[in-house]
């Protein structure tokens, strides 16, 4: 998991980087928005309305964070993002949410 000042926290924070650019791959939806931050900020929300239940919430949840814990230092300084799990997130392993994120990123020029 990442640190807490490398997190959004706030409500107002996700509803600011919600408002930004929409990226949909695979297993996961992205908003992305740059700001005047010191360095990236990373949000996770996991909606109860496709993962029922709590362990599965928590599992997308670990997914996402250790995607992202290995990404992190390849983002720009700038930049916010909320990462909202997919359903059929809980159907792979780690690497596959790993590369489907990189290759995401890449793609939209976000990381080189």
């Amino acid at each position: 998991m990442l640190p807490k000042p490398k997190r959004l926290n706030l409500k107002k924070d996700f509803k600011w980087v919600a408002s930004g650019k929409k990226i949909d791959s695979k297993f996961l939806t992205l908003f992305v928005k740059t700001g005047d931050n010191t360095f990236p900020s990373i949000g996770i929300a996991v909606s109860g309305k496709f993962l029922k239940k709590a362990h599965e919430r928590n599992r997308a949840r670990r997914l996402v964070s250790s995607a992202f814990e290995t990404l992190y230092s390849k983002l720009p300084t700038n930049i916010s993002i909320v990462a909202l799990p997919k359903q059929g997130i809980l159907s792979v392993k780690s690497p596959d949410v790993l590369l489907d994120l990189e290759k995401k990123l890449i793609n939209e020029k976000i990381i080189t």
